[in-house]
């Protein structure tokens, strides 16, 4: 996961609890795009299962949902605008909770990408099947910042104000 601001009030210290878990989330993120191959992307069936993959061909969906969660998490609780840190006790629980809602909020934050984004079970895919330097792979990554990772985050920037 690459830590930075995505949108103006984001809290980076939540973005580092994410990073925390960053390696544990993949699994998930892979497991929930293969299941909906057959809604989104069943060209791809023949390519199934995926046995291994590279981080970094997630990692991009992986921050944009990490984002879209922390600026829904932000507003939900709009008395939080510390940054959390491990040293009060208060924080301390307030860090664990928002990590156990990130976990559960996975499925729901792809679901509404989803809804606006439908190629994004394809494009993600394809990179994770075919990764660089295939062009097949190259390709999907491109589509993929193009048609969804920058209009995501214009739109988190925009949402947050």
């Amino acid at each position: 996961m690459i830590i930075n601001k995505w949108f103006e009030k984001d809290d980076i210290a939540l973005a580092e609890i994410q990073r925390d878990n960053y390696r544990e989330n993949l699994p998930v993120l892979l497991k929930f795009l293969v299941n909906r191959v057959d809604d989104y992307a069943p060209e791809l069936l023949p390519f199934l299962p995926i046995k291994d993959f590279d981080h970094r061909d997630l990692q991009p969906l992986h921050d944009l949902l990490a984002a879209r969660f922390r600026l829904t998490w932000l507003r939900e609780h709009p008395d939080f605008r510390k940054q959390v840190s491990l040293f009060g006790k208060d924080e301390v629980i307030e860090a664990r909770e928002f990590s156990f809602e990130w976990e559960e909020a996975i499925y729901h934050q792809l679901d509404l990408l989803l809804g606006h984004y439908s190629n994004t079970v394809r494009y993600v895919l394809i990179s994770v099947i075919w990764p660089n330097p295939d062009k097949r792979g190259i390709g999907a990554e491109n589509a993929f910042f193009q048609e969804v990772f920058e209009k995501e985050r214009k739109r988190l920037a925009v949402d947050s104000n």
